[in-house]
């Protein structure tokens, strides 16, 4: 009866793993979200956005390894205006003011001296290859009176897909959840127009994107060992 003493001591004592999250601010080198625990992404007029090579996590802290990569620009000819959300509300409601109202965006077809740009992306990499991450995104422009959905896919070893109604929005995220790094460690995230989108130009836009996993608990472990070893306990018996 030793080792399930010595399991079931194990199963009380340990604790659950807590997960990481690490949140990212897209848009305007002059709204920057200046708290503790977020990644403000922006670009000179006229360059791609540098490479986060720290990422920061809740806390402030470095998560090891982790890399933002810009892959496919968006709009770079000037800087992106500030016209998102200043009321976040619902399941935005969370969110900094100055994480909704600045973004990044993109256009089908040229404009305002930049060449037809129907996607931007970027990538997160070396990602955890044994955890799932679970992303949320707030798409946002104002004062507008036509449709500017916007499409997110992410790719990693699958594949999450979903749109937002960014016309005057303050309150609608779209959570992609699950997503798995592919044998490279990195998962890849596009932006663009969604099928319902009708403006002129095809605008598409992202203010911010929150990345979560949770760590495996140790009881689920523990648990299956448990079980296990009480199974075979019993066949030794019979």
């Amino acid at each position: 009866m030793r080792w399930q003493l010595a399991l079931l001591c194990a199963l009380a004592t340990a604790t659950p793993a807590s997960a990481v999250t690490m949140s990212f601010d897209f848009g305007n080198n002059a709204r920057l979200t200046n708290l503790s625990g977020w990644n403000d992404v922006f670009h000179a007029s006229g360059s791609p956005t540098d490479t986060l090579f720290v990422v920061v996590d809740e806390n402030g802290n470095a998560v090891p390894g982790v890399t933002l990569v810009e892959t496919d620009p968006f709009y770079i000819v000037g800087q992106p205006s500030q016209g998102g959300s200043e009321s976040p509300s619902g399941a935005a409601a969370g969110f900094p003011v100055d994480a909704t109202d600045d973004y990044y965006f993109g256009h089908t077809g040229a404009f305002g001296g930049g060449d037809d740009n129907p996607t931007g992306g970027f990538k997160l990499t070396g990602l955890d290859q044994n955890l799932a991450y679970d992303f949320t995104f707030f798409s946002s422009r104002t004062g507008v009176n036509d449709n500017r959905e916007t499409a997110f896919s992410v790719t990693g070893a699958n594949v999450g897909s979903g749109v937002i109604a960014t016309s005057n929005n303050d309150s609608e995220v779209l959570s992609l959840n699950g997503i798995t790094p592919d044998g490279n460690s990195e998962i890849s995230i596009a932006v663009m127009a969604g099928p319902n989108n009708d403006n002129g130009n095809g605008f598409y836009y992202i203010n911010l994107m929150q990345v979560s996993t949770a760590i495996p608990e140790p009881t689920t472990g523990l648990l299956l060992a448990l079980a296990g070893g009480f199974a075979a306990f019993g066949r030794r018996r019979r």
